[in-house]
């Protein structure tokens, strides 16, 4: 709700390491101008844009160094990633009849946290 956007510029394509299984990868640096601030940041990693391309930025108003490139999965990908892992978790542990039979109920509780009642 704070944050603001405006456009930036694909300044240079960096590369980084991201261990010895996936390999090297690249992002995007990503220059924008707040008043006559200058600020730069990495996008995703390896994007589809051009060098001196104009990219949508949206930055926290009170922290411009905060900015992300406005696209869905730049600014909700983490959030998806974060929520959909324990999600999965979850669907295993209720879905595996062995640990949560069927038709049983979840008390979620104080101690213990979570008791499985026939």
């Amino acid at each position: 709700m704070n944050s603001r956007s405006t456009v930036g510029t694909l300044e240079f394509i960096g590369h980084g390491n991201l261990g010895s299984a996936l390999g090297m990868s690249t992002y995007p640096v990503i220059m924008f101008v707040v008043g006559s601030d200058t600020f730069h940041f990495n996008g995703a990693v390896n994007p589809e844009l051009r060098r001196g391309q104009q990219i949508s930025v949206r930055y926290l108003k009170q922290d411009p160094d905060d900015a992300k490139i406005n696209s869905l999965l730049s600014l909700w990908g983490d959030t998806l990633a974060y929520s959909l892992g324990p999600l999965l978790v979850f669907l295993g542990l209720f879905l595996t009849p062995d640990i949560v039979p069927l038709k049983s109920k979840v008390k979620i509780g104080r101690w213990p946290l979570v008791q499985v009642l026939r």
